[in-house]
């Protein structure tokens, strides 16, 4: 038997009064299903947002349980400063590498079996990501100073 949607019952307490009043919600989350290449199928939910109905995999709790869309909510990446970024990047260079975590940690040599072409250009991406990340850090320590996107010493 198959269900087209689900009924949410719960109860939600107003956050912007202080232990507000809880307040009983219940409401359906229509299904929706796609084919899979050796059958069955996906099932996914629409989200109950008014004006959205998006296909998704999670629904994400507040006053409405929604997508998170609906919800203004973010991927961490999408929160991280440039350096930050390129700190993380440069980490997953190391990790493949087989290097120690850390860009302050020197730098190994290259992985048996890898061949030197991969080793070499991964070992430039990986400069890159940690000079990037070392000129944000600089900059935030106010060792050096951004100016239109370049970085430059102080005077």
């Amino acid at each position: 038997m198959q269900t087209d949607s689900v009924v949410l019952d719960y109860r939600n307490r107003s956050t912007h009064h202080n232990g507000g009043e809880w307040e009983p919600m219940r409401y359906a989350v229509l299904l929706d299903r796609t084919p899979c290449g050796f059958g069955g199928a996906r099932v996914w939910w629409r989200c109950p947002a008014v004006g959205c109905g998006r296909r998704v995999a999670v629904l994400h709790g507040g006053r409405v349980i929604a997508c998170r869309r609906c919800n203004h909510l973010a991927y961490a990446s999408q929160r991280e400063a440039d350096d930050d970024r390129a700190t993380r990047r440069a980490d997953k260079l190391r990790k493949r590498l087989g290097w120690e975590p850390g860009i302050l940690h020197g730098n190994g040599g290259k992985p048996k079996g890898m061949h030197w072409r991969t080793y070499w250009r991964l070992y430039g991406q990986h400069n890159v990501h940690v000079n990037a990340a070392l000129a944000g850090m600089s900059v935030k320590l106010g060792l050096m100073r951004e100016r239109l996107g370049k970085i430059d010493f102080p005077h």
